[in-house]
């Protein structure tokens, strides 16, 4: 299996990637050429899915015991969601039902960034060792490669299930209106609450291109994720500023609930989904510097 697994992706490897779109090619030549090329990319992340999931099922005993570890911190964080249910009350303008529901989506979206956060911690190990080499060889973007090659399923399944329980719950405990208009823009911050984390955690892992210990980095940005593990109500108004605009952590888990909820101000809802974006030019700036910075094992 792990032969085929190998030629499989050595197969992969050998189709070249679409390039880019020449400059003298029309807009409808410039449409497709971006279809094909998101269609090629999900593609790849479809197979390298399958791939993770073999390798993974190669396993079965060490797959249960991480499910069982991660079904143990899950009891401890829904302990946390109970005391608010049983405690009742209304904390600046968020009931414990809406207060229930950004627990959900905080617990939903780090299953799915766990899914490939093993990526980020081995991304600083293979500069160090030289393995990054193999992967620029390859025909591919070289940030999708290096960042979402692997994926875990055995942490993210109690997390993902656990949060989209917690949302319903809330949901439907608070009376909020189920519309296509709620549902969608609960699903679209979500979405983007997870490309953000994707792109804002990222940029600390970079900085082992320039420091050979990039462990202290790490520990902070874990530190700084975990500040939604309450809603932003709770923190001082200063600190919801911070987080909403500086380092736009807040954005993650708390604008899903608040949109539902009707709290969202058309020029939060716009920076909600312009803050992405904005992150991610900003690394891939630094991906792009990193990349020039590097030097290979051999020098």
């Amino acid at each position: 299996r792990d032969l085929r697994m190998s030629r499989g992706l050595g197969d992969v490897y050998k189709r070249q990637a679409p390039g880019d779109t020449p400059p003298w090619a029309g807009k409808e030549a410039a449409m497709k050429h971006l279809v094909h090329r998101l269609r090629y990319y999900l593609g790849l992340l479809g197979l390298f899915a399958r791939y993770s999931l073999m390798e993974q099922m190669e396993y079965r005993i060490n797959f249960a015991a991480g499910v069982a570890v991660e079904c143990g911190y899950m009891l401890i964080k829904l302990m946390y969601a109970v005391l608010i249910l049983q405690a009742g009350a209304e904390i600046n303008g968020l009931s414990p039902n809406e207060m229930l529901m950004c627990i959900g989506t905080y617990i939903l979206v780090t299953g799915v960034y766990m899914g490939v956060y093993p990526n980020f911690w081995a991304l600083p190990l293979s500069v160090q060792d030289g393995s990054l080499d193999m992967l620029l060889t390859k025909p591919l973007n070289t940030q999708f490669l290096v960042t979402l090659r692997r994926l875990d399923f055995g942490m993210p399944l109690p997390d993902v299930l656990c949060g989209l329980a917690l949302i319903v719950y809330g949901w439907q405990r608070e009376g909020l209106p189920v519309t296509f208009a709620n549902l969608a823009g609960f699903v679209v911050f979500c979405i983007a609450g997870w490309f953000l984390t994707y792109c804002l955690f990222l940029i600390p892992e970079l900085l082992s291109f320039w420091f050979v210990a990039a462990g202290g980095a790490q520990a902070l940005s874990s530190a700084v994720f975990d500040f939604n593990n309450t809603p932003m109500n709770l923190y001082p108004k200063w600190l919801q500023r911070v987080g909403i605009f500086l380092v736009p952590v807040f954005l993650i888990t708390n604008f899903p609930t608040l949109f539902v909820m009707g709290a969202l101000s058309p020029a939060l809802i716009a920076w909600g989904l312009a803050a992405p974006w904005l992150v991610f030019a900003l690394q891939r700036l630094i991906w792009r510097r990193a990349m020039r910075r590097y030097t290979s094992a051999s020098g």
